[in-house]
Parts: C-alpha cells; sequence; structure tokens
C-alpha cells in the first residue's frame, strides 16, 4: 500500500511539472546571492559582507518558455577596524534584467532549464574621502548580460526549489565594469494557466 501511495505522489508531481510550464501558466520566484562575509585578523581586523536578493517574475509565453524579470537588491561593505576615523565603505544595488527562460521537457518533478538576460544595474556607493574623513558619495549605472543554468525541484505542483548558476557581466565605460561567476539558491511559485484552471461549461 505505501509503494502505491508513493507510486500515485509521484505521478501527481511529474504531471504538475510538466502543466506548470505550459503556456499561460506564471511565475513568481525568489533567489539569495551573493552571500559572503569575511574577518581578517591583521589590517586592523577589516571586514567584508555581501548579499543580493533576487526576486522575479513572468509568464510562459509557450510550452516550456518562459518570459520575465529579474530585479537585483545588494548590499555590500568593508569596514575597517583603524580607530582614527570611520574608513568603511557601503554598496547599494539595484537594478532589473528582462530574461528568457527555457524548460527541458520532461514528465520529472526534477527540471533543468537554460536562462539569458539583459538589463541595467545601478550602484550607489557611501565612503569616506581620505584626506579629511568627511563622507561622500557616488552614483554609477551599468548596462548588465547574463546566461545562467538552473535546476527546480517541484516540492508540489505549484511550489518549487531552485537553483541557479551562472555568469554576469557588467558594461561600464567609467565604472564599476567586471564579470563574474555566481550561484544563487531560493523559492519558486507556479500558477497555472487561467484557461487550464476553469471548467469548462456545456
Amino acid at each position: 500500500m505505501r509503494k502505491i501511495l508513493l507510486a500515485g505522489l509521484g505521478c501527481a508531481l511529474a504531471t504538475g511539472a510538466t502543466a506548470q510550464t505550459e503556456k499561460g501558466a506564471r511565475f513568481i520566484g525568489a533567489n539569495l546571492g551573493d552571500l559572503s562575509y569575511s574577518r581578517g585578523k591583521q589590517n586592523y581586523g577589516n571586514s567584508r559582507f555581501s548579499v543580493s536578493l533576487f526576486p522575479s517574475v513572468g509568464v510562459f509565453v509557450a510550452n516550456n518558455f518562459l518570459l520575465g524579470a529579474n530585479l537585483e537588491l545588494g548590499y555590500s561593505s568593508i569596514k575597517s577596524g583603524n580607530s582614527s576615523g570611520d574608513y568603511s565603505t557601503r554598496v547599494l544595488q539595484y537594478g532589473v534584467s528582462p530574461f528568457v527562460r527555457y524548460y527541458l521537457p520532461s514528465t520529472s518533478a526534477h527540471r533543468f532549464f537554460g536562462q539569458v538576460g539583459a538589463g541595467v544595474l545601478g550602484q550607489t556607493a557611501w565612503y569616506p574621502n581620505y584626506y579629511d574623513g568627511e563622507r561622500q558619495s557616488s552614483t554609477n549605472f551599468a548596462s548588465r548580460y547574463g546566461v545562467a543554468v538552473g535546476y527546480n525541484y517541484f516540492l508540489t505542483p505549484g511550489a518549487a526549489l531552485e537553483v541557479v548558476a551562472g555568469y554576469g557581466h557588467n558594461s561600464n565605460r567609467n565604472a564599476f565594469s567586471s564579470g563574474a561567476l555566481n550561484v544563487q539558491a531560493g523559492f519558486s511559485i507556479f500558477l497555472p494557466s487561467r484557461v487550464a484552471t476553469t471548467a469548462p461549461t456545456e
């Protein structure tokens, strides 16, 4: 009896995972990334901390094709233990990147996808003037593009764990042009197509 129940649950998850990537389905997700912390014993015990939140929304414009937008809200800080003044630097990042995601066809609760996106990223930094110690700030914007691969594990037909690994590049002729590999992890909700949830009428 237990094997029958487990088999039935597996079939339900597989069917739900397939249905939730059909045309018209909607997607809501939130991932956490760029999480790091370090503290040195030298250089006055300098510490570094960073974290980013990536909420996203989208809709399946065709079976397994998701068109969406990914927001980024990031914070990082470098603090100095120098007792002669406040030499900490704080950086706030914010941006939006439309993306296209394709899920490999499968009837399993394990779904893999590839993703490409591009957008704009802003960065505001607060830092000390090392001549007089006065705080100052600067704001810059850069174009951004990235590619990634990812994985969803459907806990239920409408909810899945998500892991995304990829490469992103920020391009600005004057400031903070950079490229980096990154890994994000989070949770996703898949809402079925409104057409599919509408009961047929006679």
